[in-house]
């Protein structure tokens, strides 16, 4: 987020601590999707799997979870700039959005162009949860080494 890495945590411990609450985070979200994915191969064909929208509103779902999270660790320190904040809320809120907007129109008339699309804001939800996952951990390493 604002150039945060796993490399000012002060251990590799800490490190995979935070990877292994992260990846946990993630396996609950993954989960309904594998059978998703199973279901309609088993049921259905390959095009199902792009025409559900259920991926973008997971995506919507993980957008927002990263922003609440990253906001808590944000209010707790003090000294986080709010005008990078302020800048990252923004595009979080817009990803919020492009993902309802896409599942509204997987909705209303699901094309697999817009089935596409949703998988890729999904992937990118994904990426995100794990980098914005480790900003606030790093926001929050740093809130409590300054106290």
């Amino acid at each position: 987020m604002w150039g945060y890495n796993m490399k000012q945590y002060p251990c590799s411990k800490e490190q995979k601590a935070i990877l292994a609450e992260l990846c946990s985070e993630y396996l609950f979200i993954v989960t309904p999707f594998v059978f998703l994915v199973a279901i309609k191969l088993y049921a259905y064909s390959w095009r199902d799997i792009f025409l559900a929208a259920d991926w973008s509103l997971v995506s919507c779902i993980i957008f927002g979870q990263i922003a609440v999270r990253t906001s808590r660790a944000a209010i707790k320190n003090r000294t986080v700039d709010d005008r990078h904040f302020s800048w990252y809320s923004s595009k979080r809120f817009f990803m919020v959005a492009m993902s309802l907007l896409v599942y509204f129109g997987m909705i209303a008339k699901p094309t697999l162009c817009l089935g596409f699309g949703q998988i890729g804001i999904f992937a990118l939800a994904s990426l995100f949860h794990f980098k914005d996952g480790v900003a606030a951990k790093a926001i929050e390493h740093r809130t409590l080494t300054a106290e």
